[in-house]
């Protein structure tokens, strides 16, 4: 299909704190015969950038916002072969993002009307056509693999207990899959009472760190320590007094663990903390409570998720109807409200939030 307009508006980095800007820019073309040309129908906002935001990583200027995306295929390149430019929604994550030290091209992300996706048949992953379920399938393209990779990081199995730090949107998802994988009990620790009500709702057990250390609260609870915590948080933590505490989240996950349990490490720890508060802060060199780690016999995997392996099974969770992620989802905005929508998600006004283009069926907040 050819575009009838040669621009669009984009979600754009300029390397001020606190501050995105919209631009008209050129529209993308087809640079490769990988490539394919997507027509962006929904884009959300990530806590991933946030750090970007916060200037706590390095991020180019005039990148493109944006790794949660959803769309229509409206071009490929020649060497295509999975995905066709036949108006098929498809889901794209992965680019838009700063850098994490992680092992992947930084690249212009989907916060646009329209993106380029580079190696279609890798990068898109293809969903059931109509809009009902949109904003449960663009979580596909992180925060809900991420999640449920959390508590495979921790090795949950049936009848585990967990503790979940972080009810932001990937905590809140990360409770939400303990409970659907058969957790006993769930716990959900953060400090602000929209966010721990939101945790409620979904049977989850709240605590909040301003009424006391949450690693006490939870050993009253749970006196022999739980069998699995996993950190959705990351180097940004806050303690009660609002201060960033990178180690806070780390140091009483291993408190509560239990001996021989498991700790699923996905909160960002980044290599380059270009915010640290100290040179060894700045290289992502913390202070670990390894003595710890080692007399319990605690288990502990992280990293940053290989989505694949997690996108078909979450995928058909949603299609048959045991799983609807989109609960996190609070508000909608016009992508030339840009500059609101990301001044009220990092002031926590909403959960989570989404750019909408077009018309987007029966879905909406």
């Amino acid at each position: 299909m050819a575009h009838t307009e040669k621009t669009m508006k984009a979600v754009k980095w300029e390397n001020k704190k606190n501050s995105v800007s919209v631009e008209d820019i050129p529209r993308p073309q087809i640079q490769h015969p990988l490539d394919s040309i997507v027509r962006v129908t929904s884009a959300a906002i990530c806590g991933t950038e946030k750090h970007t935001l916060h200037m706590r990583v390095e991020t180019r200027s005039h990148l493109t916002l944006g790794h949660e995306n959803m769309g229509i295929v409206e071009a490929i390149g020649n060497d295509v072969t999975t995905i066709a430019s036949n108006g098929g929604t498809q889901g794209v994550g992965g680019f838009g993002i700063g850098d994490y030290g992680l092992p992947i091209p930084i690249l212009d992300g989907g916060q646009a009307e329209y993106m380029r996706v580079p190696f279609a048949d890798d990068n898109l992953l293809k969903v059931e056509s109509g809009t009902s379920k949109e904003l449960d399938y663009i979580l596909l393209a992180d925060i809900f693999p991420t999640a449920w990779y959390g508590l495979e990081c921790a090795g949950q199995v049936l009848g585990d207990t967990v503790v979940v730090f972080g009810a932001g949107p990937v905590g809140l998802l990360c409770a939400y899959s303990a409970i659907l994988r058969g957790a006993a009990r769930v716990y959900s620790v953060d400090h602000i009472p929209a966010r721990l009500a939101k945790a409620k709702s979904i049977g989850a057990i709240p605590i909040n760190f301003n009424d006391g250390p949450a690693d006490a609260q939870i050993m009253k609870l749970e006196p022999n320590g739980v069998d699995r915590s996993v950190d959705c948080v990351g180097f940004e933590c806050v303690n009660s007094q609002g201060e960033n505490d990178e180690t806070l989240v780390v140091t009483q996950a291993l408190n509560v663990t239990r001996p021989f349990g498991g700790f699923g490490l996905i909160g960002v720890y980044v290599p380059h903390d270009l915010g640290g508060k100290d040179e060894n802060a700045k290289k992502g060199i913390l202070p670990f409570p390894l003595g710890q780690l080692w007399a319990k016999g605690i288990s502990i995997r992280g990293g940053a998720v290989q989505l694949r392996p997690y996108q078909d099974l979450l995928k058909k969770l949603i299609e048959i109807g045991k799983a609807k992620p989109s609960f996190v989802f609070e508000k909608e905005y016009d992508i030339r409200d840009a500059s609101k929508a990301y001044r009220d998600f990092d002031q926590h006004k909403f959960t989570k939030v989404v750019f909408r283009f077009g018309k987007h069926g029966d879905q909406k907040l």
